[in-house]
């Protein structure tokens, strides 16, 4: 039996067992146990995890009959628990050339262990004091004007952020939906342009090309507010870029063009989103920007990380979980008016960048939205179901939305039919924005495809099985970089006028339309219904949340969070008691080996 044969027993995949085969072929002879390992790495990390600790293990499936292989195993397993790691050539010291590294109580495949090493040099660096700041009087005066202040009893942490980001070249803003997080980063651009003596190159980047759009509208509306002269607004941009189109990437390549030899020409960088940031993309970003660059990262913490490698956000997050400061910073930030806040004498570099914004101001903070958010981000299951029964803007259904129901037809029907009455393809994607059907699963009957099936078929009838059908929304699935879409922009079919030819429409960052022939259309698929992930970055007017009849590994509570967070006005719920409290025990868990500290 090869090693191959030998290695996609038990849990790994088979590009797991590819490696171990290529490990055994450069390294013949090698202990069983040490390429067992090697496997692990790369198991760990097609489950998100950018290292392998044997902590790992309780997720490693279980067989029934133990056999000598499962023994063995086994054996192996409770050596790792112990603390005892394997020895092989391929197997070494962070010191050393060897393809897995393992530290303490890490292992890593090398790869993983460099992005780690490079982000966080990388942002320590980036943390450290500017050698010197504006005068707080003039701060002060400035942030008057930009951000009044408040109710005096409440810490503005908007107006800290903004202060807090004229200390360094580094600025972490994190906070629920709703919480104002790009409008502050607006006001921190605005800030530095004041207080720079020469006009700057900024840019604006999103992971995804909906999380740039809507990047770009708030920018555009936020700028209408703002008390700028014209040159400091002609420094502001207005269109915000995906990350891989800022970077360069090309297709089939996983290297950008925009590297340290080729570093952008960027004075700042404001990155939305970014807890769907993941290690690599990371690693590469920092890679292209000029050591002078200010970074400001934007994201909640709590939402569902990338789903590639890391957590990178969540990681620097919880170096300041509850906005306290060392004293020097704490000094700086009423100095410059904006609050006197917590101190604490053990504050990382790192921590004192990190600011986490707490009021929701898209929904009211006691509106049922507001509530239900709050309560599944602290876990308060009680609280929950509390918030689902007794909310004017949540309906809470305990059975199962049934794709073949006279409820659900009557339902899509009525949400969609302003895409199929559209009398223009602006109005068709305004009208996209306002009710989508979310889902935890792809295949099921609560799942993607069977629900986009039979709501095709509920409002198009003997002609769902077109793919081109007057109305239809559609999800990108892969990024195309030639015609400017990428994985997960939603456009619609629709003539440009009534009786006119198909077509397929986007709206662009800069808000034009972009029209394609129905040939033109890169890999797609319906978006009557979308998982969860695919409209992380986005937000609807009413939200359908429909769950599976049974908890699912999938249905976390960091799952649960982000579904509920991208309803603005109106949260329809789909499932029963038993899989929300599920859901609320079960958390995402990204492991990795960033040190901040």
């Amino acid at each position: 039996m090869s090693a191959f044969e030998q290695m996609r027993e038990g849990g790994f995949s088979a590009l797991d067992a590819a490696l171990i085969d290529a490990f055994d072929s450069i390294w013949p002879g090698s202990d069983r146990s040490a390429l067992h390992l090697a496997a692990l790495n790369s198991w760990a990390v097609g489950r998100g995890h950018s290292c392998f600790t044997p902590e790992l293990l309780a997720e490693w499936p279980s067989g029934t009959e133990p056999g000598l292989r499962e023994r063995a195993i086994h054996a192996w397993h409770e050596a790792l628990r112990s603390g005892a790691w394997p020895q092989a050539a391929f197997i070494g010291s962070a010191g050393s050339d060897s393809p897995i590294v393992v530290e303490g109580e890490r292992a890593w495949l090398r790869r993983y262990w460099r992005y780690e090493r490079e982000i966080e040099a990388a942002l320590i660096a980036r943390a450290e004091p500017l050698a010197t700041s504006p005068d707080p009087a003039e701060v002060r005066d400035a942030l008057d004007r930009l951000l009044p202040p408040g109710d005096p009893a409440e810490t503005d942490w908007q107006r800290v952020a903004a202060v807090m980001a004229l200390r360094a070249p580094l600025t972490v803003i994190c906070g629920g939906p709703g919480t104002g997080k790009t409008f502050t980063a607006l006001r921190v651009l605005a800030l530095i342009r004041r207080f720079s003596d020469r006009r700057l190159h900024i840019g604006l980047a999103a992971p995804t090309g909906k999380a740039a759009q809507r990047l770009s509208e708030s920018v555009r509306l936020g700028l209408k507010d703002l008390a700028l002269t014209d040159d400091q607004r002609a420094d502001l941009p207005t269109d915000a870029s995906t990350l891989h189109r800022l970077l360069g990437f090309r297709s089939q390549s996983v290297q950008p063009a925009r590297d340290a030899a080729r570093p952008l020409d960027l004075d700042v960088l404001v990155v939305d989103e970014c807890s769907m940031v993941d290690l690599p993309l990371m690693a590469k970003l920092l890679r292209a920007l000029k050591p002078g660059c200010r970074l400001i990262l934007l994201g909640d913490a709590d939402q569902l990380p990338a789903v590639e490698n890391g957590a990178v956000l969540a990681t620097l997050a919880a170096t300041n979980r509850h906005n306290r400061y060392s004293v020097p910073s704490a000094q700086w930030i009423a100095a410059a008016g904006a609050a006197t806040v917590p101190t604490s004498n053990e504050r990382a570099i790192i921590a004192d960048r990190v600011v986490r914004l707490e009021r929701p101001r898209r929904f009211g903070g006691d509106s049922g939205i507001a509530r239900l958010v709050r309560a599944i981000r602290l876990g308060e299951a009680e609280a929950v179901l509390d918030t689902l029964s007794g909310s004017d803007d949540i309906r809470w259904h305990e059975q199962p939305w049934r794709a073949d129901s006279a409820a659900m037809r009557t339902t899509v029907r009525e949400s969609y039919r302003a895409l199929s009455d559209a009398e223009s393809p602006a109005t068709a994607l305004a009208a996209i924005n306002r009710y989508r059907i979310l889902c935890a699963l792809r295949e099921g009957p609560q799942g993607v495809s069977g629900l986009n099936q039979a709501i095709s078929t509920a409002l198009h009838g003997a002609f769902s099985s077109s793919a081109f059908i007057t109305g239809r929304p559609i999800l990108i699935t892969s990024n195309q970089h030639a015609l400017g879409l990428y994985n997960g922009d939603v456009g619609v079919l629709l003539g440009e006028q009534p009786g006119s030819p198909l077509r397929a429409w986007f709206l662009r960052g800069d808000g034009d339309l972009q029209a394609l022939l129905p040939a033109q259309l890169p890999p797609h698929e319906s978006a009557w219904a979308m998982t969860v992930h695919k409209a992380q970055g986005s937000e609807f007017d009413t939200v359908e949340l429909v769950l599976p009849d049974e908890p699912h590994p999938l249905l976390t509570r960091e799952w649960l969070y982000t579904a509920a967070s991208r309803a603005r006005s109106h949260l329809r719920i789909h499932a029963s008691r038993e899989v929300i409290a599920a859901a609320l025990q079960q958390r995402t868990r990204r492991i990795n080996g960033l040190r901040f500290d």
